[in-house]
């Protein structure tokens, strides 16, 4: 009966809801919304994170300001307090984090505009408004960020925050965060609209374009130029909105996070209206989303949702992701027995074309021998704190992506012992010269062959370089593809376990480095294994003698038998379990 009564269980939030007090606090993934609870419970609520790990508390811009004009920092809500939300961390001992949007947020009312201006509603590509569902089933509509009054209202209360902050002696970071939602494999921005609003800043921007430009403006020629310029404008208007908060909050300034929220997109709309969404829809969402280079985030998930197997994963997952993107890959530190994400590739590619190495069939071989075991990354974010143990790493790099500053990045990572394969397509001349005259200063001997493109290898100490021509790939058909990555991947002679599964079983890699009682290994792995259906799944683990078995936890309805260098599961509805290996030479 429970669809019949659909209709009746969702209502409209305009304003800021009475919600329960229980969704004040998302232990998995470290998230606090103090507006959610009274601030006599601040403490009580904060003490309930893990000692470990920092905690991200969004601020609600329309809780501290219904006009977009004035604003309360604890002048009439004392739930407005973020002084006392500081103190109450120092005296805990726990580390806040503030997070201020730079888009529409999925799961405050209005998007997170101030009441009264949220006047123009933003539109998805089919020009119908945004409808997300949060916990508490209200609908939300999301409102345009590219109206003037917003932007110029988002400004001042950037300007008041920071001022805030720096008379109160709030000493914490604050970060700027993006919204958005995977539709398929894409990640779409709530920045991305369609509405008449954005439609009417564009012709500015084009009139803006034509008038400042020293060369003459033709206007817009083609549907595919349209596209470009559209996308350009976004990231103009983005980079307004970031600029206003770096500069307000100044100091206090980390950078930017970008999230994508389980149950934001259109699918995950019509299932959760005709109840007819499910487990393993989310479970798959959350790893594709981390390999997608972005943190996950289940604000907008009933609680009901996360009691079994996908609250485990999002708890091992989940804050695993985040702790690691705000510590900027200090996990991997010297003496360090913390886990962290086991990418052995790493996919360098622009955010707005990721979809390039799915068509070379990159990512359907990797997802065969190697799942959740890469991840994108993208050069301009890239640290070179993440080259620890860089002899586990991979490192795929388009050629027209490249500028100067890119290219010395991935001679680097080449030279201190990094596996580097560079398509070479549209890599630019300059570029192409300069990579000849490395090779030649360095004696590198240069290996070539021609399997379905050209392929050009040279090796220097524990470094790789591979070199072929995606262009000429892309002609060969999908099966061609896959078979040419099976057989250059092979080459790597990569250490790892292999993993034979069911379908829509999940599992998830993490490493560690050993600890003073595990000297006799090289690093820590361990498995995750994840059954977020309603059927029993059955899994099977192979290892190589450089793998040993240390041991099996947290295992929940779950049967695990061993032999040598095998291992058999079989997990029974919302069954899971980790194992740990120990890796050596």
């Amino acid at each position: 009966m429970e669809e019949f009564r659909s209709e009746k269980r969702y209502s409209v939030s305009l304003t800021t809801p009475v919600v329960r007090d229980a969704d004040a606090v998302f232990p998995g993934e470290n998230w606090f919304l103090y507006w959610k609870t009274s601030s006599s419970l601040w403490k009580t609520k904060l003490e309930e994170f893990s000692a470990s790990g920092k905690i991200l508390i969004p601020i609600n811009w329309s809780f501290h300001s219904d006009t977009g004009d004035s604003y309360d920092f604890a002048d009439t809500k004392p739930e407005t307090d973020l002084k006392k939300l500081f103190s109450i961390s120092q005296e805990i001992g726990k580390e806040i984090i503030f997070l201020v949007p730079l888009t529409p947020v999925p799961f405050l009312a209005n998007g997170g505009v101030p009441h009264l201006l949220a006047r123009s509603i933003s539109l998805n590509s089919e020009g119908m408004a945004y409808g997300l569902i949060d916990s508490e089933d209200n609908i939300h509509k999301l409102f345009s960020f590219y109206d003037s009054r917003v932007f110029q209202a988002y400004s001042k209360f950037c300007t008041v925050l920071g001022r805030y902050i720096s008379e109160q002696g709030i000493t914490s970071d604050v970060y700027g965060y993006r919204c958005g939602r995977l539709e398929g494999k894409e990640f779409i921005s709530y920045l991305d609209d369609h509405s008449q609003t954005f439609e009417q800043a564009f012709s500015r921007f084009l009139q803006a374009r034509s008038t400042n430009n020293t060369e003459e403006f033709s206007g817009i020629e083609s549907i595919e130029e349209e596209k470009l310029v559209k996308e350009e404008f976004q990231q103009t208007i983005s980079s307004l909105y970031e600029q206003s908060l770096s500069s307000g909050v100044s100091s206090n300034w980390e950078g930017v996070l970008d999230f994508s929220f389980l149950g934001g997109s259109s699918r995950d709309l019509l299932n959760r209206m005709s109840a007819n969404d499910h487990t393993s829809d989310y479970s798959h969402d959350l790893s594709e989303i981390m390999r997608r280079g972005f943190t996950p985030s289940s604000i907008l998930l009933p609680q009901r949702k996360k009691k079994g197997v996908l609250g485990r994963q999002l708890q091992e997952m989940g804050e695993t992701c985040i702790q690691e993107k705000l510590n900027e890959g200090e996990v991997y530190s010297s003496g360090s027995v913390q886990f962290g994400i086991l990418n052995i590739f790493n996919i360098f590619s622009s955010m707005d074309d990721k979809n390039y190495w799915d068509d070379l069939g990159l990512i359907k071989q990797l997802d065969e021998e190697y799942y959740n075991c890469f991840a994108y990354k993208s050069l301009t974010s890239f640290k070179w704190s993440y080259l620890e143990s860089s002899e586990l790493n991979y490192y795929f790099v388009r050629g027209e992506e490249l500028d100067d500053s890119d290219f010395r990045t991935i001679l680097k990572i080449f030279m201190n012992g990094g596996k580097v394969i560079l398509d070479n397509t549209g890599l630019s001349d300059p570029l192409s010269r300069r990579l000849e005259s490395f090779l030649l200063e360095n004696n590198l001997e240069v290996e070539k062959v021609n399997f379905l493109t050209e392929v050009t290898y040279t090796q220097l100490g524990e470094g790789k370089l591979v070199i072929f021509n995606g262009e000429k790939l892309l002609k060969r058909s999908l099966q061609d593809r896959v078979k040419f990555w099976s057989k250059l991947v092979s080459t790597f002679e990569i250490q790892h376990i292999d993993v034979e599964s069911d379908d829509i079983v999940e599992y998830f890699w993490r490493t560690r480095a050993s600890g003073a009682s595990e000297l006799n290994y090289e690093e820590i792995r361990r498995i995750s294994i994840y059954n977020p259906t309603s059927y029993k799944k059955k899994f099977k683990l192979k290892f190589e003698k450089n793998f040993a078995l240390l041991k099996i936890i947290d295992e929940v309805n779950a049967n695990i038998t061993t032999i040598q260098h095998e291992i058999n599961g079989d997990l029974l509805p919302d069954g899971s379990v980790s194992i740990d290996f120990g890796v050596f030479s």
